[in-house]
């Protein structure tokens, strides 16, 4: 890798640890900032989803600007750092507008606009499938991964100093107070200061297209909006859709819940809140390293998914049983959030793999790749949008309540958790063996005779292209490889990783293998158009 590229990485990488360190102060102190200024447990549920719903809306943008531009990224990044420094600078100065609505509504504001800056770091994945050499992608991801847990692991050291704020300061004739709930504002906005410098300074803009598609003319085979859907509705597309949303759903209860619960249990502060976030991102990261070695030993989707969901099971039943006012202890509480946190980084590669290998086991789909993918994500970002308004909503329990209910936290919708991942691992059964996927191999196979699927020669349109390859499997389509290769759609499926800020940079065997046969496809679909276009060139000199 040259040395600007290099350079560029390094730049990346602070990007992710400043987002986490400002970050980390945010999330433990943001219940208690709404709160004083007049706002309750729900509203703060709704200003803790709103920065999914404008990510929701802003993401897709920020790759159409750079599709746009020429490949340039240091203007979007700009523009992603002045909305967060602006959102950023709401959320400080809430603290000086009217009690109650008034107050309440700018931090909402203030939230909803660093979140359409927040959907420009998904850029960092465009900028690695487009300017970081393919062969060194997946170590640059992984490093990238690491940067954002090592933001969280520092995390306490920025609230050490936050706690300590007290003062004031005046602008003409305005006193504006600096407290630990406020001052975290200025945090976030010093920290997008700070990184719209570095990038103006020191990111490579990578070449205008680092990739061509194989050709202008691929012959698309358009499908239907009926057809489409009902390949979205089959089982096997739906079912990991469902599982992503569930485990957004199930994760964010612990994420949302946390801060409050803990300083009703504990009496906890943002910074005890912020050291045990800072042992969620250990947990994270040390569940990715076992995710990674399962990819190494091949162990199946379905082994992985079936262990995550198992974490929620008991994890989620933990968290009914110890979340007591009554009896809870400080190891109970972290024990119960370490089990679910474990769960994420298991299921999520294994899962995306699953509707991957759905997708592309169906040829007519290959020219909705970027589309279902896109899907897919979305199932991701709804359940982080949806599920901190009803973790607040229906699960936390009012404090009013707790005592005559025996000091539980959590109402009985808490059992979601649970229950979710109970239909999941039975949803994993029912496909294994009445729908008879067999990806155990437990099961005797009647097929095993049968020849393979797509065993056919390619479906493109060349004169080269008469017989079977001697693999014995049919060659990826120009359109399939195209859009897999595309830009958006590695956005997208890295994005549908993410929890807690931390991007899960794990591929799967089945995603390598896959990614390695459609590289080797389009190598040979370039020498074969090559030959096409010479031969075309032969006849007409000829006549």
């Amino acid at each position: 890798m040259e040395k600007g590229l290099i350079i560029s990485v390094v730049i990346l990488t602070l990007i992710n640890i400043t987002d986490s360190l400002t970050n980390s102060v945010v999330a433990p102190s943001l219940i208690f900032y709404v709160t004083e200024v007049g706002g309750t447990v729900e509203q703060y549920g709704l200003i803790s989803s709103v920065p999914y719903f404008s990510m929701i809306l802003m993401m897709t943008y920020y790759g159409v600007w750079v599709d746009s531009n020429g490949n340039k990224y240091k203007t979007p990044y700009a523009a992603s750092f002045a909305f967060g420094g602006v959102g950023s600078l709401l959320y400080f100065l809430a603290e000086l507008l009217p009690f109650g609505a008034w107050a309440v509504y700018t931090i909402l504001l203030g939230r909803f606009i660093t979140g359409l800056g927040a959907a420009g770091r998904t850029l960092a994945y465009s900028y690695v499938a487009t300017a970081i050499p393919r062969d060194q992608q997946r170590m640059t991801l992984t490093i990238l991964s690491m940067s954002r847990s090592f933001g969280m692991l520092l995390g306490p050291l920025i609230n050490l100093f936050v706690v300590q704020i007290d003062s004031s300061i005046s602008i003409l004739n305005y006193t504006i107070p600096l407290n630990p709930r406020n001052s975290a504002g200025l945090v976030l906005a010093a920290g997008e200061l700070f990184l719209f410098i570095l990038t103006a300074l020191f990111l490579q803009e990578p070449p205008p297209k680092k990739e061509k598609p194989l050709t202008e003319n691929a012959g698309l085979s358009k499908i239907g909006a009926k057809e489409l859907l009902a390949a979205v509705t089959h089982f096997d597309l739906l079912f990991p859709s469902f599982i992503m949303f569930t485990l957004i759903c199930n994760f964010t209860l612990y994420q949302v819940a946390l801060p409050p619960v803990a300083a009703d249990l504990f009496g906890w502060t943002p910074l005890e809140i912020s050291y045990l976030m800072s042992v969620q991102a250990i947990v994270i990261f040390l569940g990715m390293c076992v995710a990674m070695y399962a990819s190494i030993r091949h162990i199946t989707d379905f082994t992985m998914i079936a262990m995550g969901n198992s974490a929620f099971l008991f994890g989620g039943i933990a968290t009914v049983a110890w979340w007591n006012r009554e009896s809870a202890t400080i190891v109970q509480f972290i024990v119960s959030i370490v089990i679910v946190s474990f769960a994420y980084p298991l299921m999520g590669p294994a899962n995306r793999s699953k509707f991957t290998r759905a997708v592309h086991s169906r040829p007519e789909l290959e020219d909705s790749i970027g589309l279902l993918q896109s899907f897919f994500n979305q199932a991701f970002s709804i359940g982080g949008f949806i599920s901190p308004i009803f973790v607040t909503s229906y699960v936390l329990q009012d404090t009013a309540d707790i005592s005559s209910s025996g000091g539980r936290e959590l109402t009985p919708w808490a059992w979601y958790v649970s229950v979710s991942a109970l239909v999941v691992i039975l949803g994993l059964l029912y496909e294994e063996f009445i729908l008879g996927k067999n990806e155990l191999g437990l099961m005797k196979s009647e097929r095993a005779e049968e020849p393979q699927e797509g065993e056919a020669v390619a479906r493109e349109t060349t004169r080269l292209l008469a017989g079977k390859r001697t693999s014995g499997k049919r060659r990826s389509s120009v359109v399939e490889i195209n859009r897999t290769f595309s830009r958006q759609y590695e956005v997208n499926r890295r994005h549908s990783l993410e929890a807690a800020g931390i991007p899960n940079p794990v591929d799967t065997a089945y995603e390598r293998e896959l990614q390695n046969q459609l590289m080797q496809d389009k190598q040979e679909w370039e020498k074969l158009l090559k030959l096409d276009e010479d031969m075309e060139e032969m006849e007409m000199r000829d006549s």
